[in-house]
């Protein structure tokens, strides 16, 4: 039984599903299948109001109208956007109770048992996007609808050829999602390898940026949450490969993962974005953005074979942001926190800086020691999301100095110097500052 236990405890296929069909373009066309068929089946008993085997009382021919009117409204919410997880679900129950109601109403139970077809469809519709729970409420709900109609043509007239038709339609509805979860199965291996790096398993480019995605639009969500990218580039990584050879370079960059692996919250994506170039998404203020990666710069500075790291945090509300916009949020997030990343490097490297205006006091973070700030800023630029590094003046910090507010900050907080590239939106920025969090000595 410890298949049927692994079975059940299969988890939900929608969100990784959505991602694929989308980076491959069927997003599109899925819609429109899964719109026309439920339109389909919706004309089915508006048709049968007019079959001598269809409904005759006045209530079964209003709930056959009921659920026309109701296939359609599904029907163009689906082709309008794409559902959430949540929003599938709540379709896929409205849509198999519409069919139950389809088939109880004929006043033949022949033609209701034929009716019983469509449950197959959407047993498929359960098996390719949701758990195993979803798809044995399909079930369920199809044999307990196919069983009632059998009876009452056992009664009739026919037990034996109601006994037949009823295995003939289980055998189409055990089928179908058996099938459908074959292909999820053989997807999901293909989505797996093309998302996956194949030396550290972790999430690659492709892999990181559409969990990213997913993360940002869950935390919008939240009105005060804010979503934090670390981007960490290990210091004179060649140096290991040329002294101590490629294995022992191998080694180091899977260590690095186990690292971001151990060290990641829940809330969060991890990921391999290029040679030795490491990714973590999060949500959490500049606080816990800055902490976390303090914290892996120790870390990795505890490898053997000498290897440190470049850190560099930008963090950024995105309340905000459009679905349309979503790309570019993320896309700007990163590359700030990638010129970050890179102003450490040129600073010497083993350090973090962090791309943001520090606004308010400093406070411990959940991570460690390193005093963080609390905000941080984007730009004004004509998108509002986009995210590009700045940080306090000379003249900001002497003001903030003379107000007290960083009494509690040690020295190894100071503005990093000019000539970092441009903010992303406006051609012509004053030159920006880092601010730098510099190891503890």
């Amino acid at each position: 039984m410890d298949w049927l236990g692994r079975w059940w405890r299969q988890p939900d296929h929608h969100e990784w599903l959505s991602g694929y069909l989308a980076a491959r373009g069927l997003q599109r066309f899925t819609q429109i299948m899964v719109a026309g068929s439920v339109l389909v089946l919706g004309v089915v008993p508006l048709l049968m109001l007019w079959s001598p085997s269809g409904p005759h009382d006045a209530l079964t021919r209003i709930l056959s109208i009921v659920v026309t009117a109701t296939c359609a409204i599904m029907a163009v919410l689906w082709l309008a956007r794409w559902p959430n997880r949540r929003q599938s679900l709540v379709f896929m129950v409205l849509v198999n109770l519409c069919v139950a109601v389809a088939c109880l109403v004929q006043s033949a139970p022949s033609s209701g048992l034929q009716m019983c077809t469509a449950f197959a469809a959407l047993a498929g519709y359960a098996a390719f996007f949701h758990a195993s729970r979803a798809l044995a409420f399909t079930l369920a709900l199809a044999f307990g609808t196919a069983t009632v109609c059998a009876i009452q043509i056992g009664a009739d007239w026919d037990p034996f050829g109601a006994a037949s038709k009823l295995l003939v339609l289980g055998v189409g509805l055990i089928a179908v999602p058996y099938s459908t979860q074959v292909l999820v199965h053989f997807l999901g291996s293909d989505a797996l390898k093309s998302d996956t790096d194949p030396l550290t398993e972790l999430p690659n480019r492709r892999g990181f940026y559409r969990s990213m995605r997913v993360l940002a639009r869950e935390s919008t969500n939240n009105r005060s949450s804010v979503l934090g990218v670390v981007m960490i580039d290990l210091d004179a990584f060649k140096r290991v490969n040329d002294t101590a050879g490629h294995a022992a370079g191998d080694q180091t960059l899977i260590t690095v993962a186990d690292i971001l692996r151990r060290t990641r919250r829940g809330d969060s994506v991890i990921g391999r974005i290029g040679g030795e170039e490491f990714v973590v998404g999060l949500v959490g203020g500049p606080q816990t953005a800055a902490g976390l990666a303090e914290r892996l710069r120790r870390e990795i500075a505890q490898t053997p074979w000498n290897v440190t790291a470049s850190i560099g945090v930008a963090t950024e509300t995105p309340r905000r942001v459009p679905e349309a916009g979503l790309r570019a949020f993320i896309q700007g997030l990163v590359e700030s926190a990638d010129r970050a990343m890179y102003t450490a490097k040129r600073a010497g490297g083993d350090q973090v800086f962090f791309a943001g205006q520090y606004r308010d006091a400093y406070a411990d973070d959940d991570y460690g020691d390193i005093p963080a700030p609390r905000r941080a800023t984007a730009t004004t630029g004509n998108i509002p999301w986009t995210i590009a590094p700045r940080s306090n003046s000379s003249a900001d910090t002497r003001g903030v100095v003379a107000a007290g507010q960083f009494e509690s900050a040690p020295a190894r907080i100071r503005p990093a110097s000019a000539g970092v590239p441009p903010e992303v939106i406006n051609p012509h920025p004053a030159p920006p500052e880092m601010t730098d969090i510099r190891k503890t000595s």
